[in-house]
C-alpha cells in the first residue's frame, strides 16, 4: 500500500511541467509571443519588431535605426479532469484546475543599419503561469477511495462469523464492514516558467533574401507545493445492545485507528487481532499526512536559423528553424517536504524543448488588406519530456508515447480602416499526435482551435499600440486504463476525460527611432 501511494505522488512532477503549461504553441513551446499575434494568430512572416521572435531574418526589412516591441498578456486556462472510477465520492467526479498568467511578457529590440540587424528578445518560451487544483486529481484520490471497499472486504468475514446465534456469536450483525465514505484535504499548486533570452544577427544578402543566425538561452524553473492531509473513513457499525461487545462507535476514523478499534471487539481470535493491528500500522504509514515543497531548475541553449524571402513589395515569406533544447532540471527540497520521498534532493529530471520549424507568408493583395498564413511543426518524438510508461512505470523518451509530431496551421487577416487604424482577426488549428499512453490527469495534450481579434493604432509613424483578445477551445480527450485497487490488487477499468480552454488578452507597444 505504501509503495502504491508513493507511485501516485511521483506523478506530481508532471503537473506543472511544460506539457501542462504551454499556452499557445506546441506541447511544451509557447508561440503566443506578442500582442499582434493575439489579434491575428499568425506572425511567421512579420517584418515588424516582433519578428525578433517570429521571423528574425525579416528584420532586414526594417528602416535603419532602433526598434522596440513591448508586450504583455494576461492568460487564463481551465483544466478539467472527469473520472468515472466507481469508488470516488460523486462518481463521475470532476476535478477543476485553474492556470493563470497575470503577466506574460515579451520584449524585443533590434538595431538595423544598412544590410545588418542585431536583435535581442526576452519571453516565456515555455510555461509562464501557475496551476492550482484545490481538490486534487483522480490519481491523488483513487488510492484513498480504494480503502473503503478494500477494508469493507477485509472486515466482511468477521461480520459473518460474529453474527451467528449466541453462544457462538453475537446473534446480530455488528456491521464492522459498514464503511460509508471517506474524506481528506487534497491540494496542489505549481508554477512553471522557461524564460528565453535570444540574441542574433540578421543579414541582407540582396533585395530578395535575408538570413539570420542566433541563440537562445533558456532558464527553467518549476515549483511544487501541495499536501494530502487528514484522511478519514466514515464507519457505521451496529449499535450494540450491551457494552460487552466493545464495538467501535460510528463516526470518522483514520484507517489505522479504525482497524485498531475493531481489533478490540469481543470474540476475535488472536490471529484476527494480529492481522488487524498489522494492517493498521501499515495504513498509518501509507495514509499519513504528505507534504510537497520543492523546485526544479535548469537551463539549455537553442541555436536558431532563419531565412526571409521578399519576392516583391507585396509578398514576404519567413522561415525559421529552432534546434532541440536539451534541459535537465535539478531538484531542491525545502523543509524536508519531499512528497514521501518522491522528490530527491539534487536529482535530475528531463524536460527538453523540441526542435521546431515555422514557415509563414504575408501577402498584401489590395492596399488596405493583407492576408497571412503560417505553419509550425514540432519534432516532439526526438525530445525527452520525462514521461513515464504506463506499462512499466519507467521514464521513457518521447518516441515511446508520441505517435505523430505536433503541428499548427494559422490564417490571419488585417484591414486598414484608415492610415492610422487597422483591425484584424485570425484562426489557428493545432493537431496533437500523442498516444493514449502519454496522457494522464497531470499532463495531457489535446488538439485545439483558436480565434483572435483586435486592432492596431498608429499614433505616429514610429509609435503603434496593439490590442487583442483570443479564445482557444480544445477537443475533449480521454484515457481508458486499468487501476489496481489498493490492498486487494483487483483491476478496475477506468476512463478519465480531459478538457481545457484558454482566454488571452494582449497589449503591446511598438516604437522606433
Amino acid at each position: 500500500m505504501k509503495k502504491y501511494m508513493k507511485k501516485q505522488l511521483l506523478l506530481i512532477t508532471g503537473l506543472v511541467g511544460l506539457a501542462a503549461m504551454a499556452f499557445g504553441g506546441g506541447i511544451v513551446t509557447n508561440t503566443n509571443q506578442s500582442a499582434a499575434w493575439v489579434r491575428t494568430m499568425v506572425r511567421d512572416a512579420s517584418t515588424d519588431a516582433d519578428a525578433v521572435y517570429f521571423n528574425p531574418a525579416g528584420l532586414i526589412k526594417l528602416e535603419d535605426g532602433f526598434h522596440f516591441s513591448l508586450n504583455s498578456q494576461t492568460i487564463f486556462q481551465n483544466k478539467d479532469v472527469t473520472s468515472d472510477y466507481p469508488f470516488l465520492t460523486g462518481t463521475p467526479k470532476k476535478y477543476h484546475g485553474e492556470v493563470k498568467a497575470p503577466v506574460f511578457p515579451g520584449f524585443y529590440a533590434a538595431w538595423k543599419k544598412n544590410n545588418l540587424a542585431v536583435s535581442f528578445g526576452f519571453n516565456p518560451i515555455g510555461g509562464g503561469g501557475g496551476a492550482e487544483f484545490k481538490s486534487g486529481l483522480p490519481s491523488f484520490e483513487q488510492p484513498l477511495a480504494d480503502l473503503v471497499p478494500a477494508l469493507s472486504g477485509l472486515l466482511a468475514p468477521m461480520d459473518s462469523a460474529l453474527k451467528v446465534p449466541q453462544p457462538y456469536g453475537y446473534g446480530f450483525n455488528p456491521n464492522l464492514s459498514e464503511l460509508t465514505g471517506y474524506s481528506g484535504d487534497i491540494y496542489f499548486k505549481g508554477t512553471s516558467v522557461f524564460f528565453g533570452y535570444q540574441l542574433g544577427i540578421s543579414y541582407k544578402i540582396n533585395e530578395m533574401f535575408g538570413v539570420y543566425g542566433g541563440i537562445r538561452y533558456v532558464s527553467a524553473k518549476n515549483t511544487y507545493k501541495g499536501h494530502i492531509h487528514n484522511y478519514q473513513i466514515q464507519a457505521n457499525p451496529a449499535e450494540q445492545p450491551a457494552p460487552i461487545f466493545n464495538l467501535p462507535a460510528d463516526g470518522s476514523y483514520t484507517p489505522g485507528d479504525y482497524l485498531r478499534a475493531v481489533s478490540g471487539v469481543y470474540g476475535l481470535s488472536m490471529v484476527q487481532i494480529g492481522t488487524l493491528q498489522t494492517y493498521a500500522a501499515m495504513l498509518d504509514a501509507a495514509t499519513g499526512d504528505v507534504e510537497v515543497d520543492a523546485e526544479e531548475k535548469g537551463n539549455g541553449i537553442t541555436p536558431i536559423l532563419g531565412v526571409n524571402i521578399s519576392l516583391n513589395g507585396n509578398l514576404n515569406i519567413g522561415l525559421k528553424y529552432e534546434f532541440k533544447t536539451k534541459i535537465d532540471l535539478k531538484q531542491t527540497i525545502f523543509d524536508g517536504k519531499d512528497g514521501g520521498g518522491m522528490f530527491v534532493q539534487d536529482s535530475t529530471v528531463h524536460s527538453d524543448m523540441p526542435a521546431m520549424i515555422s514557415a509563414g507568408i504575408r501577402y498584401r493583395f489590395i492596399p488596405k488588406m493583407s492576408v497571412s498564413a503560417g505553419i509550425h511543426y514540432y519534432f516532439d518524438k526526438n525530445a525527452n519530456y520525462g514521461k513515464t510508461s504506463d506499462a512499466t512505470g519507467e521514464m521513457v523518451t518521447n518516441d515511446k508515447v508520441i505517435d505523430n509530431n505536433y503541428y499548427e496551421l494559422a490564417l490571419g487577416l488585417e484591414y486598414n480602416i484608415t492610415d492610422k487604424f487597422l483591425v484584424s482577426g485570425g484562426y489557428l488549428f493545432a493537431k496533437t499526435g500523442v498516444s493514449e499512453d502519454y496522457q494522464s490527469d497531470l499532463s495531457f495534450s489535446l488538439s485545439s482551435s483558436s480565434v483572435g481579434i483586435g486592432f492596431g493604432y498608429k499614433f505616429t509613424d514610429n509609435l503603434m499600440v496593439n490590442l487583442g483578445g483570443s479564445y482557444t477551445a480544445y477537443q475533449e480527450g480521454e484515457k481508458n486504463y486499468v487501476h489496481d485497487m489498493s490492498l486487494t490488487g483487483v483491476p478496475i477499468d477506468v476512463k478519465d476525460t480531459y478538457y481545457k480552454d484558454n482566454i488571452f488578452f494582449g497589449i503591446g507597444l511598438d516604437f522606433s527611432f
